[in-house]
């Protein structure tokens, strides 16, 4: 007994006798002993298409390895033996008494020496329930129905190394590669399969699957859930967490534009609708998707950072990049039918521009003004009657240029009040408002600036010092 327990020891040290059974290490030596080459089925005994039992002594004894070992315990193997016996058996089922044996120890075949090459696309005409039951099953009970040897249903079960192909490679095994997966935590199979109908169907789905035969399965995309669910809102609803892993993200995009979406038959009415009060309701989510859709339903949606802080569905998505100061658009007006205070349009002061109208329609509505509807035409609604892109730059940049302007530099601020300090009223100096329109107001005649600019209460308009007040578009 004190040999044996040697020679295990010895064997140890050697890295043999490790219960790790490996078929292709097996293959090898047949191979280099000259043998012919094992059927699968030499060892492993199929009845009806299903695996009966495991490998015994005489799958290894007999015509391979000799007589088998005697049946006392302890067994006492020949030293050329033991590496046989301890590829299946524990040292210690060995060596114990029959009383105290633990029994047989199969190998765990970890690392997995067989894939298994059963992809969807070459199975797509089989119902998914065949090979996924709501119950498990073995594994080839699920494949038997087909697999008889038929020229139609593929290589019979007998026929191993048709679906089974060497699993090689350290230190992974062939195995699934798992997908990005951000709803583990709220999506629900038997909640969606118990509504009957397509949501039974896996392929409603899963439709992807069908075509790829590769290791790496497809996930649903978001658009596979639109059927059924509003997948421009509440995000979280389903993606509660973040993936477990890297997630990549597509950040930031340039802000969002009027510009570069008013264009070919776009109207402004398309995204925006107006309030009972006329004001302009900022659009949401449903005025994207009928253009963004495959976007919404991306798993790296690129769209997002347009508005919002972020991309990933899982966080809270604030919509933080608000509009420029400066408007995209600009409007078209005619003073002339528009005879009320300038006070009452001219009212909002911001950081690029001074006595601009305030933000909306508030300016619009009133008293025999523009409604939503009735009024005053045009009415809100015919947002283009008034508004048009670009409008507002392009006079701007006009403005700047025009020959000895002084737009960049005049401050309306301190030309609110006369000399003798009473509120100076905007047609002292906008003489022509009243026959002018938006487009065609023209700069203060000089002569309205000559009674402060005297010498005394302001600096004389006369001398070199032109460029104090005149700086653009000098000829």
């Amino acid at each position: 007994m004190h040999a044996a327990v040697l020679v295990l020891a010895l064997l140890r040290v050697l890295g043999v006798g490790t219960s790790t059974f490996d078929h292709h290490v097996h293959d090898r030596d047949v191979a280099v002993s000259g043998a012919e080459p094992l059927l699968c089925t030499r060892c492993h005994a199929v009845k009806a298409g299903l695996l009966v039992g495991r490998p015994d002594h005489a799958a290894c004894f007999g015509t391979c390895h000799g007589a088998a070992p005697g049946k006392t315990h302890p067994i006492k193997p020949a030293p050329e033996q033991l590496r046989l016996c301890t590829a299946c058996h524990t040292e210690a089922s060995l060596l114990a008494p029959r009383s105290k044996a633990v029994g047989v120890v199969f190998p765990p075949y970890t690392p997995a020496d067989f894939s298994l090459a059963a992809g969807h696309k070459m199975h797509r005409e089989v119902t998914c329930t065949a090979c996924h039951p709501t119950r498990a099953a073995a594994p080839h009970k699920r494949c038997a129905g087909c697999h008889d040897g038929g020229p139609a249903h593929g290589p019979a079960m007998t026929a191993c190394v048709g679906c089974h192909t060497p699993g090689s490679g350290k230190p992974e095994p062939p195995r699934l590669i798992e997908p990005v997966n951000t709803i583990t935590a709220a999506f629900s199979h038997p909640k969606h399969t118990a509504r009957g109908g397509a949501a039974a169907d896996c392929v409603t789905c899963h439709a992807s699957v069908r075509d790829t035969d590769d290791f790496h399965l497809p996930r649903p995309v978001a658009t596979a859930c639109s059927g059924c669910h509003d997948i421009t809102q509440s995000c979280t609803k389903c993606h509660p967490q973040p993936p477990t892993g890297k997630f990549e993200v597509e950040r930031r995009m340039p802000r969002f534009t009027h510009a570069t979406h008013l264009t070919g038959d776009a109207t402004c009415a398309q995204c925006h609708s107006l309030s009972k009060s006329g004001e302009l309701i900022v659009a949401g989510h449903a005025a994207c998707a009928p253009c963004h859709a495959p976007d919404f339903g991306a798993r790296k949606p690129k769209i997002c950072g347009a508005c919002h802080n972020a991309s990933e569905p899982w966080r809270p998505l604030v919509a933080d990049r608000m509009p420029p100061d400066t408007t995209e658009l600009g409007v078209t007006l005619d003073h002339r039918k528009h005879p009320t205070p300038c006070e009452s349009c001219h009212s909002l002061t911001t950081r690029t521009t001074q006595l601009r109208p305030p933000r909306g329609h508030r300016a619009c509505t009133g008293a025999a003004c523009h409604a939503v509807s009735g009024g005053a035409a045009p009415q809100l609604g015919a947002c283009e009657s008034c508004h048009q892109v670009g409008l507002a730059a392009k006079r701007t940049a006009q403005r700047l240029a025009a020959p000895w302007s002084v737009r960049a530099l005049f401050d309306h601020a301190p030309h609110r009040r006369a000399a003798d300090g009473t509120p100076l009223a905007c047609t002292a100096c906008h003489t022509d408002l009243g026959g002018a329109s938006i487009d065609a107001l023209a700069t203060p005649a000089k002569a309205t600036c000559a009674p402060c600019h005297d010498g005394t209460t302001a600096f004389k308009l006369t001398g070199t010092t032109c460029t104090r007040c005149h700086l653009g578009g000098r000829p």
